[in-house]
């Protein structure tokens, strides 16, 4: 059976609710790995594979944003926002203003996209 991507957001949640910043940060990558790859998958399904030189995120949310329905336009434009958190969150040792409110937006923000990816029409993202 594969594996339930949903599980990185229920790990998020608990991580979110300790107060260091490794758990902070990590809920933030964990709350966007879960939105990534539940996107990535359905736009593999309706968009096509990936292509080799392709960069998977990148890619992925282009499939969203370049559509013609605003729904779907939308879900680009909230992945790409929480793509650059999670860069942040990953990579940058800089302090990140506000980490605690930013990982319960991003909790947040994660519910919603995989609502409005459930809801979102079935044969979008497409080409």
């Amino acid at each position: 059976m594969p594996f339930d991507w949903n599980y990185f957001l229920a790990l998020a949640e608990a991580l979110a609710t300790k107060t260091d910043e490794a758990s902070q940060r990590t809920a933030i990558s964990r709350a966007y790995y879960c939105v990534f790859n539940l996107a990535f998958a359905r736009a593999e399904m309706t968009a096509g594979r990936r292509p080799r030189d392709a960069h998977s995120h990148q890619w992925c949310w282009e499939q969203y944003s370049r559509t013609p329905d605003q729904a779907c336009t939308q879900l680009g434009v909230k992945g790409t926002r929480m793509k650059r958190l999670r860069v942040a969150a990953d990579y940058k040792a800089s302090k990140i203003p506000r980490l605690e409110e930013e990982a319960q937006r991003i909790l947040q923000d994660a519910h919603k996209f995989l609502a409005d990816l459930a809801a979102l029409d079935h044969n979008y993202p497409r080409p």
